[in-house]
């Protein structure tokens, strides 16, 4: 009895795993942001008019959507990235049921609540289609919805498709699959006259954000060693899979940090995992301890941290400290009144939404995210802004900050004060 449940049993065990770890470890700027993009979304927010970003709008079309459905809040989140996060894991199991158990605990430290897991969702599924077989207007389709969650991502998927160059009717097919999806957004953004936003800030904002958001960590020289182990691996054997992931990775540029490298490094790793699949079975119930780890990691970890006073918005979700901390310190010099005050911090989601303050179009303020001429776009704001006070991080942590907007702030306020984490500048 307990042989013919096993999959059912151990897919329930992970998807707890799973929804532990998304729900209980640490609030960061990531989190945040892919959180506010859905739930904005979910409130009836108009990407790309009612608030910026520069990826692409489906990840934050569809969580928000279901958000609406189950509850706008960071529980329903939490449990909407699970089923997410549990797909992925899924598909590893069509592709190889050998490899899935010892692929779980990479592909959840990978699959983590924001954009990037559907990157990962669709290249393991592209995967899938192709070892079955499946009909070329599915993996075009499929390489479409890739392109409308991150437009690099999108790219380096449809790349391997070149392969078949010399089936023309094949590239078509899977061309005019690429075209239904993304013909379809393009319809919506007019309809709502929302297309030259949707241009500004995805195809023409992506290039201020690649030209000043370089980033390299030491961690990243094991890209390029995973990129000739599956060259090698592709000439010997010509498998369409090899290519799927080696071009997936280069989604690490310009963002070469540690999470970066994590996740495009993932399909690979599975990629290898299933080529040497007998070895990895043995080690399968390995697994078993590196999903533990982390579990536990952020059980005891839980004791730490504090709940929101906003039950509402992060719902069942504890958040660190020295955010809770910060938050009363604002609340407490501006007594809970904000119209005269603008907010100019990397985590200004955040502390956005533990005030309950409105987000606007200029409040995810790294280079690139934007628009076209975003900088200039967000200096006439600031000049044209209706408000006396300033509030900037004391220690700019963040590598992506548009420093031009400390600049100008110099230029046009004085400091007032400082008080713990923020400095407050008063307009002169």
């Amino acid at each position: 009895m307990l042989k013919k449940y096993k999959i059912p049993i151990i897919f329930t065990l992970i998807t707890i795993a799973t929804f532990i770890i998304i729900l209980i470890s640490k609030v960061n700027s990531d989190l945040v942001w892919n959180f506010g993009y859905a739930y904005n979304t979910a409130n009836g927010k108009l990407m790309y008019r009612d608030f910026n970003m520069v990826i692409s709008p489906f990840y934050p079309a569809i969580t928000g959507l279901l958000m609406a459905i189950l509850g706008k809040n960071m529980l329903s989140f939490s449990i909407i990235n699970t089923f997410y996060a549990m797909i992925v894991i899924y598909i590893v199991y069509k592709i190889n049921p050998k490899i899935y158990l010892l692929a779980t605990p990479f592909l959840i430290n990978a699959c983590i609540a924001n954009y990037n897991t559907f990157g990962i969702l669709f290249t393991l599924l592209l995967i899938y289609l192709e070892k079955e077989k499946k009909n070329d207007y599915l993996i075009g389709f499929i390489i479409g919805l890739a392109f409308l969650t991150k437009i690099n991502v999108g790219v380096l998927l449809a790349i391997p498709s070149l392969y078949y160059f010399k089936d023309f009717k094949k590239i078509f097919k899977r061309f005019a699959g690429f075209l239904i999806p993304n013909v379809i957004t393009i319809l919506v953004f007019l309809l709502f006259r929302n297309l030259k936003n949707y241009i500004s800030y995805v195809f023409l904002g992506v290039l201020d954000f690649a030209s000043n958001n370089f980033q390299f960590h030491p961690m990243a020289y094991v890209i390029p060693v995973l990129a000739i182990v599956l060259i090698i691996f592709f000439i010997k054997e010509k498998n369409i899979f090899y290519l799927y992931v080696l071009f997936f990775m280069g989604l690490i540029y310009p963002v070469m940090n540690e999470m970066h490298v994590i996740i495009a490094a993932t399909p690979a790793l599975i990629i290898l995992m299933n080529r040497f699949d007998k070895y990895i079975y043995i080690l399968r119930y390995v697994s078993i301890f590196y999903i533990a780890i982390p579990v536990c990691g952020n059980i005891l970890n839980y004791k730490y941290m504090d709940y929101t006073y906003d039950q509402n918005i992060f719902k069942f979700r504890p958040i660190q400290r020295e955010y809770i901390k910060n938050k009363e310190i604002l609340a407490n010099y501006f007594q809970d009144y904000y119209d005269d005050v603008c907010f100019l911090l990397y985590d200004n989601y955040l502390y956005k939404y533990l005030l309950d303050i409105p987000i606007n179009k200029y409040d995810v303020i790294l280079y690139g995210n934007l628009g076209y001429k975003g900088t200039e776009k967000m200096m006439n704001y600031l000049d044209n802004l209706d408000c006396e006070y300033f509030v900037l991080d004391g220690v700019i942590t963040g590598a992506q900050y548009n420093m031009q907007i400390i600049k100008w702030v110099h230029e046009h306020a004085t400091l007032d004060t400082m008080i713990d984490n923020f400095y407050i500048f008063k307009r002169r």
